[in-house]
């Protein structure tokens, strides 16, 4: 008999991926960026040094996209916002004046 499959979600949080189960979002595990580049250094021969730098910016990207979507409560921005704003380092209400 197999065992019940466990529903989990990934989160990003202080620079570190999290599985979390749900809906009791217990954290089951916790992955530092050196974690995680060692897992893509030995997995698929990339440098370790590279693999960092590229996680390091992966995470500064996501956290700009959560605060630029969550800096307006009013009207959520489109997707196309938000690339924008993120890729020109503005905050979306800067993208609105």
């Amino acid at each position: 008999m197999k065992a019940p499959k466990v529903d989990v979600k990934v989160v990003l949080e202080n620079g570190k991926l999290l599985l979390v189960e749900c809906p009791s979002e217990k954290v089951i595990c916790e992955f530092t960026l050196d974690d995680l580049a060692e897992i893509i250094e030995f997995r698929y021969a990339t440098p370790w040094n590279k693999s960092k730098d590229i996680l390091e910016k992966l995470v500064i990207i996501i956290n700009d996209l959560v605060n630029a979507y969550s800096n307006v409560p009013e009207r959520p921005p489109t997707k196309e916002d938000l690339m924008k704003a993120v890729k020109l380092r503005m905050s979306y209400s800067e993208k609105e004046t």
